[in-house]
């Protein structure tokens, strides 16, 4: 039976590089309680790291599914879930820092558009489209690459790439290590348990 990640299996953010970060998330068939005990877990996992989006693969979850919350506190601000989410009509564009949980430490300027309409589902399960600008824009436009499978250091240009690639082969090597003493699984066993995840709860687009 699939392992669901409920209040008796917590969640928690993974870093570069987990294959969850680097393979494409999958649609959500159903929206249930587990589903809604994952949202909260996850905004609590945002919130505990200072963060002000999460995808759910940077908690190993293979779902295209991310939250955010632009004041990065629970007592503050709105917090927004964005389900099956697309988007669309890019304009403008501009360069700011970004950073990512997954990839703790490493901040760089990253271009993206200042416009875009994200077309999603709600917790509740209706469907909603917004045009976003700013910096919700943005952070959307990161989330969503995470469900693409992409990191923000896909995005750099060639000579801040070379540069951001010292970082990522030092977490490479953490992460490497953590395996070889057995403090994390292989791959395959995290790969497969993506899968099981998977199928159990998510289409195939």
């Amino acid at each position: 039976m699939p392992v669901e990640p409920t209040r008796r299996d917590r969640l928690e953010l993974v870093e570069f590089p987990h294959p969850a970060l680097l393979r494409r998330a999958r649609p959500l068939v159903r929206i249930d309680d587990t589903i809604h005990d994952v949202v909260e877990q996850m905004f609590e996992i945002m919130y505990q790291a200072g963060g002000i989006g999460l995808a759910a693969n940077q908690v190993a979850l293979p779902y295209r599914l991310f939250v955010v919350n632009l004041e990065a506190r629970p007592d503050a601000g709105e917090e927004l879930v964005f389900i099956n989410p697309s988007l669309s009509r890019p304009r403008g564009n501009a360069v700011q820092e970004e950073g990512c949980l997954s990839l703790p430490g490493l901040r760089m300027d990253v271009r993206r558009p200042e416009q875009i309409v994200v077309k999603a589902w709600s917790l509740e399960g209706e469907p909603f489209e917004e045009d976003l600008d700013g910096l919700l824009a943005r952070v959307v436009q990161h989330e969503f690459d995470h469900l693409e499978g992409r990191l923000f250091t896909d995005r750099l240009p060639d000579a801040a790439a070379l540069e951001a690639r010292r970082s990522l082969d030092t977490f490479r090597e953490v992460f490497a290590g953590k395996q070889s003493r057995g403090e994390l699984p292989v791959d395959a066993e995290l790969l497969a348990q993506l899968d099981r995840l998977a199928t159990e709860r998510c289409g195939n687009a």
